[in-house]
Parts: C-alpha cells; structure tokens; sequence
C-alpha cells in the first residue's frame, strides 16, 4: 500500500475485487494517524488510543474473515516510535505514511465470525457453528 491510503479502505477494496473471503496477513512499513485499542473482559469493551505521529510498523499480524456477510479483517499491530519504544495492540484504524507491505495467504474455505455473549465479541468459527 501507498502513503496516504487508508488500511482498511484499501483491504476491503482489494478483497472484494479479488473475490477473497478468508486468510491470514502479515506486513511491516510505517503508518500514522493510528488507533489501536485492548479489550477490557470485565467492561466488553475497548480502550482506544490514537497515536497521530509516523510510526514505524513493526509486526502487523492479522487475519480476513466474513462478518454480516462482508469481508472483515482483524488486525493486531506492533509500533515503533522515534524514541525506540514499542506498543501495540488491536489495531482499528491507520493511514500508511511511507508504505505497507503485506503479505496475505488464502484460506480457500469460507471462515465467518459468529457473536459470542460469553466473551462479547464475534469469534472465528471456522465449523460454522454458533458455539
């Protein structure tokens, strides 16, 4: 991916113009204007930061599946900052500052996210079950 296009934007294009439904992605490049969370068990909900400066994307470890019949894609990421410190986390939104390189293999077999009450989140079910 280019500077100045939006991560999510751009992999839900690609997916549904490649027709791809499922698989796991790795990438590195830099990004900025990020928002990454972590998820609170107790409250079932996220605590969202959003760090706006360039960063540097040092692992970025995700996967693609159908959500409500759409692609969605379930991205965690490790930064870098200019300092040298590391954090991370699920990653919700960025925009790539220099470039994203990712890797992407296909599943080739349809994987959907069903909700889970329990947890409070829409898990992989790769059986197509609902527990």
């Amino acid at each position: 991916l280019d500077r100045g296009e939006d991560l999510f934007s751009s992999l839900g294009v690609w997916a549904e113009k490649e027709k791809v439904t499922s698989g796991h992605l790795s990438g590195i490049g830099a990004l900025e204007q990020v928002e990454i969370g972590a998820y609170y068990l107790d409250k079932k909900e996220y605590g969202k930061k959003i760090f706006p400066d360039i960063v540097e994307l040092l692992s970025l470890e995700g996967n693609l599946s159908l959500m409500d019949g759409k692609p969605f894609f379930h991205i965690h990421a490790i930064l870098g900052d200019h300092d040298f410190q590391t954090f991370g986390g699920h990653l919700f939104s960025a925009e790539v500052a220099v470039t994203c390189e990712i890797n992407f293999r296909e599943f080739h077999s349809e994987v959907i996210r069903t909700p889970n009450e329990k947890i409070g989140l829409s898990l992989l079910n790769f059986c197509k079950m609902n527990d």
